[in-house]
């Protein structure tokens, strides 16, 4: 079972982070805990694209929250982009699990 944690910041924190950009407020999470799944991610997942909306919370080894849903729907073609902002987070070492193995 995987145990997860928070991986925001503490108030701390947000005062000493180095952001790549300048930014009016500081951030609730470390800067590269956000992930993008486009078209072809979300197919491979399975993951039904029109359930997706700003606020919703999806489940992998992970807790992220959705900040963005973009949809392009082109004369021949439908696109998708979701953003995630990775909340909670449960990590293992797959080298310890394959060594039991």
């Amino acid at each position: 079972m995987f145990v997860m944690k928070s991986m925001e910041m503490s108030d701390d924190e947000k005062l000493d982070t180095i952001q790549p950009i300048a930014m009016p407020s500081k951030p609730d999470y470390p800067y590269g805990l956000r992930i993008t799944l486009c078209d072809a991610e979300l197919e491979k997942l399975g993951v039904d694209e029109s359930e997706a909306e700003v606020g919703g919370v999806i489940h992998g080894h992970f807790l992220g929250r959705i900040t963005s849903v973009s949809r392009d729907e082109g004369q021949d073609n439908k696109r998708v982009r979701i953003e995630v902002q990775i909340e909670d987070l449960a990590v293992e070492s797959e080298d310890e699990e394959n060594e039991d193995d």
